[in-house]
């Protein structure tokens, strides 16, 4: 596979299925690493959609031999308390994984609360720009196209900090880049961002029309 030409201020964790690490997400890289420091050997890692929690998880097992729970809001307060006790009892880190913050989580257990509490917040922040520009340029190396600088440039100033959006934006150019048969130019970033905006618009409008026939 080819070498991702990456900014400076970016890293690569692994060459196959690494996250990228930059500085909205490097604190909680480091964090995930020194897990032999966390209370209680538990952390709680919060992330939006995207965001890389199911990679940095991954590379936290192999590391640490540990276990982690995917969508930890999900569980039940019955099964997330066993986890917590079972992993004290193996003595094994224990990752619990969620796009919501923990007040959202609708723990009722006490002592389930008070162990939450105690453990370890590791938040992964919004992307920043140099996130958003190695992810696009990781998306489309994988798929063996390019995206030029110029792209990269004009993308960067515009694009939303999110990373679902990041993720809509590259399916958008990935589109038109093979419609035309032609690399990711600065001309389909802009045609993308249009249609991507003329979209979120529509969406919007379709929102607060039916708001406006639900309050007539």
């Amino acid at each position: 596979m080819s070498q991702i030409a990456l900014p400076l201020d970016i890293r690569l964790t692994s060459q196959d299925e690494g996250y990228l690490v930059t500085d909205c997400n490097g604190r909680a890289h480091e964090q995930l690493q020194n897990w032999n420091n966390w209370p209680n050997l538990t952390a709680i890692l919060i992330g939006s959609h995207g965001s890389g929690k199911t990679a940095m998880a991954r590379k936290f097992i192999d590391q640490s031999g540990g276990r982690f729970v995917a969508n930890a809001h999900r569980s039940t307060d019955v099964d997330l308390f066993h986890i917590w006790n079972q992993s004290q009892i193996d003595k094994t880190p224990l990752l619990l994984m969620s796009s919501l913050e923990v007040s959202r989580w609708n723990v009722r257990l006490p002592d389930l609360k008070s162990r939450l509490a105690a453990s370890l917040l590791i938040e992964i922040g919004p992307p920043d720009e140099a996130m958003m520009e190695g992810l696009l340029q990781k998306y489309f190396v994988l798929r063996g196209l390019s995206i030029s600088e110029d792209a990269l440039s004009y993308l960067g100033k515009r694009m939303e900090r999110s990373y679902q959006y990041v993720q809509l934006l590259a399916q958008k150019m990935n589109v038109l880049a093979i419609e035309r048969k032609r690399p990711i130019t600065r001309a389909i970033a802009i045609e993308a961002l249009a249609q991507h905006q003329d979209s979120a618009d529509q969406s919007h409008f379709g929102l607060e029309a039916s708001r406006d026939v639900e309050e007539s």
